[in-house]
């Protein structure tokens, strides 16, 4: 009893489905249309699909991909009315071909009872020979003067100062600045000297170097500070120059001991210890105190001896 039950909904289920298709069928169309069957190779043609339903109906636009001898240069451009109690859909196609010859846009199936009937289309390399026109004759080649557009030409100028400035601007925010000059400090010979103590001692230079740096950077000094020139003499003879700058014998004899030094070590003939490189430091260090100390003592003493204006009987008297 049960399965006669379900034969019967079964039936009655396929019997409404084809009823339903059949109406559908019935209510629904397809047309294809182009707005010319000859063209040129490769002029545009204008190919437009109209789909009729009826009102309430759901319809969905062809989606066509490929004509055989065809290109498409734009599509899926839509339009959707309803007249008389149907919705009309409208897809417009824009396509071209580049294979000379008889065509034919093929039927396109919306459904098994709907589709569209084929089209004849004449692709050509020419148009058509016309005996009865004139012929042209070859001419010269003219030169076109070139012109602007009146409206063009009227923002032309501005156009044209407004890009120079962006690039002006530009050029400015992104281009390489040159550094400002950094101000030259002076500095005297003493406080020169005392500087290039201190860097060398911070360096990590061989030590051969150490004791040569040691005695360039005295020899600078006495030849700016003390105006005694020895860059092309022996360290003897450089220290029978500075003999009157020294009140402290034993600080004399020291630097003339490490003069003496440091030309054993830049002829390689004295491998100097760790600690004689500090001694001979220091004893440089001092060196330039006591020479800068004596120097700066000599010129108060000659300021202090310089006399001054004596006023007698109301008239000022100048030694000289």
């Amino acid at each position: 009893m049960f399965k006669k039950g379900a034969w019967i909904i079964g039936v009655l289920y396929l019997l409404t489905v084809g009823l339903n298709a059949s109406l559908y069928a019935q209510g629904l169309s397809v047309a294809a249309s182009v707005d010319k069957n000859k063209i040129l190779l490769g002029e545009p043609v204008l190919l437009t699909l109209e789909i009729r339903a009826p009102a309430g109906m759901k319809i969905q636009p062809l989606k066509l991909d490929s004509i055989p001898h065809f290109e498409f240069l734009s599509k899926d451009s839509i339009a959707k009315e309803d007249t008389d109690g149907q919705q009309v859909l409208r897809q417009y196609f824009r396509i071209t071909s580049f294979d000379s010859g008889r065509w034919a846009i093929p039927p396109i199936v919306l459904s098994p009872e709907a589709k569209t009937a084929s089209i004849l289309m004449d692709v050509v390399f020419t148009d058509p020979f016309d005996p009865s026109q004139p012929y042209h004759d070859i001419q010269d080649i003219r030169s076109v003067p070139f012109k602007l557009g009146k409206q063009f030409e009227k923002w032309w100028y501005m156009v044209a100062l407004l890009c120079v400035m962006i690039t002006l601007v530009v050029y400015w925010m992104t281009g390489e600045k040159k550094p400002r000059a950094e101000a030259r400090v002076y500095k005297s010979a003493y406080a020169r000297a005392k500087q290039q103590l201190e860097e060398l001692k911070a360096s990590q230079v061989p030590e051969n170097r150490f004791y040569a740096r040691l005695v360039e950077i005295l020899r600078a000094f006495l030849s700016e500070r003390a105006g005694v020139n020895s860059l092309h003499q022996t360290s003897g003879d450089l220290v029978e120059k500075i003999k009157p700058l020294f009140t402290d014998e034993q600080l004399y004899h020291s630097l003339e001991q490490v003069l003496s030094l440091c030309d054993l070590v830049k002829f390689a003939k004295y491998d100097p210890e760790d600690a004689e490189a500090q001694s001979a430091y220091e004893v440089i260090h001092k060196g330039v105190d006591h020479i800068e100390e004596g120097i700066r003592h000599a010129v108060r003493s000659k300021k202090e001896e310089r006399p001054n204006p004596v006023k007698e009987s109301g008239e000022v008297i100048h030694k000289k």
